[in-house]
């Protein structure tokens, strides 16, 4: 009683490999993304940090 273990175990190989090349995929595209992202956020957080400052300060003097 022999059974075929070729096939499912080729069909398991592309499997992995069709989900390490979409997970490197996502990873190319996802990455850049983040890091503009991550620049933005810092310039936005900046701003606001200052406009707080100032309005801090306009409030406080006479």
């Amino acid at each position: 009683m022999t059974t075929p273990t070729h096939t499912t175990n080729g069909l398991n190989f592309w499997k992995v490999l069709g989900i390490i090349a979409v997970v490197l995929i996502a990873l190319a595209v996802i990455g850049p993304l983040l890091k503009g992202l991550f620049w933005l956020a810092l310039i936005a957080l900046a701003i606001y940090g200052g406009l707080m400052l100032f309005r801090s300060s306009k409030r406080t003097s006479p």
